[in-house]
């Protein structure tokens, strides 16, 4: 591609900025600007300008700078995204974030992010900030006329990937252009980024699953630590178009646009892109395999974490991605495959340094929609509860305590259906060991047995061969109904002659008047 007067000034303030990776990150990001403003290149709303004395290009929309990139005389590359200044309470708990009102009066803050910071940009609460904000400046009456003119160049470099890629190589190099005349060819130099450790020694796809807490969604936390992760919970209704990518309508000015939106998976694999260096899916895509698979071996590792994945139908949501998912399919690895979206018609895959971990609840029926096609494709670790990790309340052995009412479970039940140890994890009272039992523990053993309360009380060493005195029992039985009861209550007898028993709760738990339950009352659980 050979410059012409228009685009030299663009080459020359991005040769200025000096930093491709960082300007294929903007150009990333004015890609979603792009799709989430819909409006098209020469549009009056628009003015994408270059300003080479100040070594920046601006997008703005209607009257206001919504996206800009620039080079200070003396420090690392910027970038600033415009927000509504209501979002600043939320943001300013990120102390690494700089705020900069667009105008002394303005409505708008420029939240300020250097490039060693890069990884903030992909905060979910300021990329929802930016994206509303986004939304809201098209719909401003206070237009241009804009005082810059627009560049086109700077809005096809977004949408066209080759284009872009041709205007950073002839900013690059400056004497490519004089080569291309000369019958030369020359590769795209390389995007420099930071090498970082190797990835991580655990499956790229994991589920933790056991009971109910056994400490699944608590053994996400060392992930969340990482600056490169993200989580969500899937729910019966989560669908592909959240997930991966889908069309919205839109209201705009009485009228019903219909807009293609990234879901989390996609930007979840942009992200682990762009730790790898390249701006972009499509620059990724674009490069070389042995290239592609260098980089992503040596790039961090980025995490999507998934509670509760077995919520939603999983088949459906993750739909024809499921064979990406597969550790030599992803890009980077010796099977590499990509596909190409049915909405934007992009062409997608998942990068080899994405790790996604997953926690699900084995007591959930909704487990029977994890198909045989997602089960070979993840690696499945079990959590079971831990009663070694809990100690001595008031007399009471908690460990002992619910390992007792485990085996139990399991022998009536089965294993799935255990009670986790982080139900009396924070027990270290004699009234929260009550309270976990009332609100908790037994409300549970309900939903298990289906109100069986004769299983239960067999749980809780509250039957009557156990040897449990009366008064200790935490569930009782509250009356039997022999036939001439029955005709006393019924004034006849009813069509069943069988014995009907009723039960009740503890009548002291129940009213909290918990100084009236002894500890014996749990003791003998587990103690006969």
């Amino acid at each position: 591609m050979l410059p012409d007067s228009q685009q030299q000034p663009l080459i020359d303030c991005i040769r200025d900025i000096g930093h491709p990776e960082a300007v294929r990150r903007f150009f990333g990001l004015l890609k979603e600007l792009i799709d989430i403003v819909n409006l098209p290149n020469g549009d009056a709303r628009l003015a994408f300008t270059v300003r080479q004395e100040k070594v920046t290009i601006i997008a703005n929309i209607n009257f206001f700078q919504a996206l800009r990139i620039q080079k200070p005389r003396r420090g690392e590359v910027e970038y600033h995204l415009t927000v509504k200044k209501s979002c600043h309470d939320r943001l300013k708990i990120n102390e690494e974030l700089a705020f900069e009102p667009l105008t002394e009066k303005s409505d708008y803050l420029a939240v300020i992010i250097g490039q060693s910071n890069v990884h903030l940009m992909y905060q979910p609460t300021l990329r929802t900030c930016w994206e509303d904000c986004l939304l809201e400046l098209v719909e401003s009456n206070k237009r241009g006329p804009h005082s810059a003119k627009h560049n086109a160049d700077v809005y096809r470099a977004a949408e066209d990937e080759a284009f872009q890629s041709d205007i950073i190589r002839l900013a690059d190099d400056p004497t490519l252009a004089d080569r291309v005349l000369n019958g030369y060819s020359v590769e795209e130099p390389e995007a420099e980024y930071e090498v970082e450790p190797e990835q991580p020694n655990q499956p790229h796809n994991l589920v933790l699953f056991g009971p109910p807490g056994t400490g699944k969604t608590f053994a996400l936390q060392p992930y969340l630590a990482n600056k490169n992760s993200s989580l969500i919970t899937f729910h019966p209704s989560y669908s592909y178009e959240e997930f991966v990518e889908g069309i919205r309508p839109e209201i705009s000015n009485g009228q019903i646009s219909y807009k293609i939106r990234k879901g989390i998976f996609h930007k979840a694999c942009s992200s682990a892109i762009q730790q790898a260096g390249y701006g972009t899916l499509a620059d990724c895509l674009n490069d070389t395999p042995e290239n592609r698979s260098r980089k992503l071996k040596k790039a961090p590792a980025c995490y999507l974490l998934i509670d509760e994945i077995n919520r939603a139908n999983v088949a459906s949501v993750f739909g024809d991605l499921i064979t990406l998912l597969e550790p030599d399919k992803r890009l980077g690895a010796e099977n590499e495959l990509w596909l190409t979206l049915p909405y934007s018609q992009e062409r997608f895959g998942v990068p080899l340094n994405l790790f996604v971990v997953a926690t699900m609840n084995t007591t959930d029926r909704s487990i029977a929609l994890l198909d045989i096609a997602l089960r070979r494709r993840f690696s499945f670790r079990e959590m079971l509860p831990d009663p070694t990790i809990l100690g001595v309340v008031d007399g009471v052995e908690l460990g002992s305590l619910l390992r007792t009412m485990n085996e139990r479970i399991e022998y009536l039940l089965d294993r799935d259906h255990q009670i986790g140890h982080a139900y009396l994890t924070n027990v270290d009272t004699h009234a929260k060991l009550c309270a976990a039992f009332r609100d908790r523990i037994i409300p549970l053993l309900q939903e298990y047995f289906f109100n069986d309360w004769a299983k239960i009380q067999l749980i809780l060493g509250d039957n009557s061969a156990w040897g449990k005195d009366p008064d200790l029992r935490l569930v009782r039985i509250k009356k039997k109904y022999t036939s001439a009861a029955a005709s006393k209550l019924f004034g006849e007898m009813p069509d069943s002659i069988d014995e009907v028993v009723t039960y009740e709760i503890n009548p002291s738990l129940q009213q909290s008047d918990y100084e009236q339950i002894p500890a014996d009352a749990f003791v003998k659980i587990y103690q006969k």
